[in-house]
């Protein structure tokens, strides 16, 4: 037994640091998050449904269910237990690492972002006139407003008469084009 608890801990210890100096050098893809292999989005695709418990197996979970069942094998083994009890003790602690690893993947696949700024998130701020926008149809000028915590600077046209430069506008929507309609904010 002791030389199955070795190999546990050895092939899924070194599985687990190989990943982990693939990922410093910027080398692998979703499937260090928990993602399905191929999926960029995090997404599932439409027709492969999975139980909860096969969404938990990855290279990952299966990598730190070995490294722990070998671990946790050869400890209990070196303290006299009888060969049940280590056995359990193994199998126990790998599933609650395998478990516990799983559940942080998936929650650092939460953490993901596009990072996108959404112009329809603008309707109803202010920004200021960062060029002149004509009066409208005649063309766009631009502006400068903070969006999603960013600042940002966007063509705007106006539905009315001229806004000059510096004036304080709010935005009243946008177009397909990306454009923000304006009109100053009074």
């Amino acid at each position: 037994m002791h030389s199955v608890f070795l190999a546990c801990a050895i092939i899924g210890g070194t599985i687990l640091v190989l990943q982990f100096a693939l990922l410093l050098f910027g080398v692998g893809g979703d499937s260090e998050l928990g993602g399905e292999p191929g999926s960029h989005d995090g997404h599932h695709s439409v027709g492969h449904d999975q139980s909860a418990f096969l969404k938990l197996l990855s290279v990952q979970t299966v990598a730190t269910f070995g490294a722990f069942f070998g671990l946790v094998g050869m400890a209990t083994q070196s303290l006299g237990w009888s060969p049940a009890a280590v056995g359990g003790a193994a199998a126990l602690s790998g599933c609650a690492a395998l478990l516990l690893v799983g559940k942080m993947m998936r929650a650092l696949r939460h953490l993901q972002s596009q990072g996108n700024v959404e112009l329809k998130n603008a309707i109803g701020l202010t920004g200021n006139v960062y060029l002149r926008i004509p009066a409208s149809g005649t063309g766009h000028g631009r502006v400068m407003m903070t969006v999603q915590g960013r600042t940002i600077e966007c063509r705007a046209i106006s539905r009315g008469d001229e806004i000059p430069t510096g004036a304080t506008i709010r935005v009243l929507a946008h177009t397909d084009d990306d454009v923000l309609v304006v009109a100053p904010a009074n």
